[in-house]
């Protein structure tokens, strides 16, 4: 996963949450043509191998990992989805595949 280019964000922040402060900056950002400062919320730990593309093709929204980050005004961790446990559970509770060479393909 890559941070979004401050284009894509703000094709939905000229209207949604405009007057948030950390929108705010965003578009001050995206009006100087600045590259954002991001700070990574979420780390895949090393020697998994993982996919957003695969999660999104299976139809899964973005809460369903993330939690409801509409909600917050600074993006955080808001559930273990980088966890072998988070993992695991969400993919039994959702009748996904669960095999260990899912995640670890060299083992």
């Amino acid at each position: 996963m890559t941070f979004p280019a401050t284009t894509k964000c703000m094709a939905c922040h000229t209207t949604i949450a405009k007057d948030r402060p950390a929108i705010q900056k965003l578009a001050e950002f995206a009006k100087s043509k600045e590259a954002i400062p991001w700070v990574r919320v979420y780390a895949i730990p090393p020697g998994i191998t993982w996919s957003h593309r695969a999660h999104a093709k299976a139809g899964l929204a973005c809460a369903l990992c993330h939690g409801d980050v509409s909600k917050l005004t600074v993006m955080t961790k808001l559930m273990s989805v980088t966890t072998m446990d988070g993992c695991i559970g969400c993919h039994l509770d959702n009748h996904a595949e669960a095999s260990c060479e899912m995640c670890h393909p060299d083992r």
